[in-house]
């Protein structure tokens, strides 16, 4: 795989020999609709910090293309799709009009949270349990968690172990309220404020609406969890 820098270098020498050429060649070079298409890929702004990795699918030496006096226009299929097995639309609009579908497989990479030792079910994600390595995040279909995100209040699904890569799968928001537990219930009226204390009826975290019974008036009553063991509730 060339660096950039080697692609942009051999880009330009080989395209213009190619166009010095065109005025006698009968047809499109195949090497150059390669190239090009090699330099799109490696210029492109992908959303990761190491350079993307890919590999184009051969072109069918039988393709009889009419030259292209002028760069090609080469672009994702689908905007949509990046990585992965994708595909290249190619065109020419000078001084024929042509267009072909280039398939290429394009993989990217990034630090991710993976765990430093096993984690138990329950067990709070903090600094110490995790670290980040270089991983291929291509075909990461259930998430992953980059340096810039957030592992505040989160915690393991399941059992995990050590190097076990951290996603929406095996980790959850951490509970802040859990059933049975006593609870602070902060009522709002009319901009004013009232403290009871409540029995939780359900397990939460943050932000969740919950049940809670009220010790004192032995109603229920539900609120949203604002912190651990304590539950908003407006009336």
């Amino acid at each position: 795989m060339y660096k950039k820098q080697a692609y942009i270098a051999l880009f330009v020498i080989l395209l213009s020999l190619t166009f010095s050429g065109l005025v006698k060649a009968d047809r499109q070079s195949l090497s150059s609709i390669s190239l090009q298409a090699e330099s799109f890929l490696a210029n492109y702004r992908y959303e990761s910090p190491y350079e993307a990795r890919f590999e184009l699918s051969q072109l069918d030496s039988r393709l009889n293309l009419k030259p292209c006096t002028q760069s090609l226009d080469v672009k994702f299929t689908r905007i949509q799709k990046v990585t992965g097995n994708t595909s290249l639309t190619i065109r020419c609009h000078s001084p024929v009009s042509w267009q072909l579908h280039l398939p290429v497989r394009i993989d990217l990479y990034d630090d991710i949270a993976v765990t430093r030792a096993p984690l138990t079910k329950g067990q709070s994600i903090d600094t110490h349990s995790i670290h980040y390595r270089k991983k291929k995040i291509t075909d990461l279909h259930q998430g992953y968690f980059r340096k810039s995100d957030s592992l505040k209040r989160l915690q393991a699904k399941r059992n995990l172990s050590t190097n076990s890569i951290l996603n929406t799968a095996n980790v959850a928001p951490k509970l802040l309220v859990t059933s049975g537990q006593r609870v602070t219930i902060i009522l709002k009226i009319n901009g004013l404020q009232i403290k009871s204390t409540g029995l939780a009826l359900q397990s939460a975290s943050l932000g969740q609406l919950i049940k809670v019974r009220n010790t004192q008036s032995n109603k229920i009553i539900e609120g949203t969890v604002s912190s651990e063991g304590q539950v908003n509730v407006t009336l």
